[in-house]
């Protein structure tokens, strides 16, 4: 696909808006408080916002006061986290949703032009350059000196970080859309095909699969042994993670493409319908939800008592993340297909308006 496009830049658009929240009983329980005497204020305002040449659907990466972010206009944009201003941009043959990592001086990420990508952090230079026979909307993930990716040519790859050599490939009957999970000495991957796999990483063999009734397009989730994720059959599903063994189920009203986040016992994710689900990680009891206009894919982001969310409806939430009560809220342009970040005490998200949001994080 090529898309029209336009020059990569950046707006210090400064909102005179400021939102500042008590998370105290005196400001209508917005969020629980530390102790029954103790005041915490959080401070959330919009700091600058980078337009790039089209659609932002990839969660932004952080390193070194830099934000990293692919769009629909080809590029990775790397961007001043301070200021917004572009730093340097390396353009490929079509979209760029994969979300990057850092590892070491390189940055790693997919393209829909079937690519994998290994570029130099600080000037954008390639280093190496790995073909597949499909779109890479997956994230890599990296172990030791080893990048794993899947892509919708449905392998999941094991490559040299170093080089893009390649040391194994997986073969499932579905498109790879989402990155793996490392659970000690595995890589837990979805498929389009409805399975959950799991991989031994230093040799590719399979250990376990769980079948699902729908295609998987989320990263699971790994916290205390147990593996997380959602289905597009509207279920939630938690397996053990060394056996597969399955352990509970949640069902939504619709499909679940959200990759979900676990945080001090609770399981946050989000759904088709609209719904971001806090969930009590050992039995999949729900202790909270909170309904949005449009349908939640965002990777939920949790920051000290807060998790951050967004939606189709245009909308990134700030939630109380241990009663679901709305704290805060930021009207983007478009919509949020993909899950904020938070480093360097800043928030920032992608939206279908073409813009990179940053905004200023707080707490005393």
């Amino acid at each position: 696909m090529t898309l029209g496009m336009q020059k990569p830049g950046s707006e210090s658009e400064k909102d005179p808006m400021k939102t500042t929240v008590l998370t105290c009983v005196m400001m209508a329980l917005l969020v629980s408080c530390g102790g029954a005497n103790s005041t915490t204020e959080v401070s959330i305002s919009f700091a600058w916002s980078y337009r790039a040449g089209d659609y932002v659907r990839g969660v932004p990466t952080v390193s070194d006061e830099v934000v990293y972010v692919g769009a629909d206009d080809n590029i990775l944009h790397a961007v001043n986290a301070g200021t917004g201003e572009s730093l340097w941009h390396y353009e490929t043959a079509d979209n760029i949703t994969s979300s990057p990592v850092v590892f070491g001086d390189a940055i790693y990420f997919g393209s829909w032009d079937g690519a994998v990508y290994a570029l130099d952090a600080r000037q954008g230079e390639l280093r190496w350059r790995y073909e597949t026979d499909g779109w890479v909307t997956a994230s890599p993930v990296i172990s030791g000196e080893t990048l794993y990716i899947g892509s919708h040519d449905g392998f999941f790859y094991a490559l040299a970080a170093e080089d893009g050599d390649l040391i194994w490939r997986y073969e499932t009957d579905g498109r790879i859309e989402a990155g793996a999970s490392l659970a000690g000495d595995l890589a837990l991957v979805g498929s389009t095909d409805n399975y959950l796999y799991a991989l031994d990483i230093t040799s590719g063999e399979l250990e376990w699969r769980h079948r699902t009734e729908g295609d998987i397009v989320s990263t699971p989730a790994i916290a205390a042994g147990t593996a997380y994720v959602g289905s597009v059959d509207r279920k939630f599903y938690a397996l053990d993670a060394a056996t597969g063994q399955l352990r509970w189920t949640f069902e939504a009203e619709y499909a679940i493409e959200s990759s979900p986040v676990v945080t001090d016992g609770v399981v946050y994710v989000g759904a088709n319908d609209g719904r971001l689900y806090a969930l009590r990680a050992r039995d999949g009891r729900l202790v909270w939800q909170y309904q949005s206009k449009n349908i939640i894919r965002s990777l939920p982001v949790v920051w000290g008592d807060l998790v951050f969310v967004g939606s189709d409806d245009g909308y990134l939430y700030s939630l109380d993340r241990e009663t679901g009560a709305l704290v805060w809220s930021y009207r983007t342009g478009g919509a949020i297909a993909a899950g904020p970040t938070v480093g360097d005490e800043k928030l920032y998200v992608g939206s279908t308006d073409r813009r990179l949001h940053a905004f200023t994080l707080g707490a005393e």
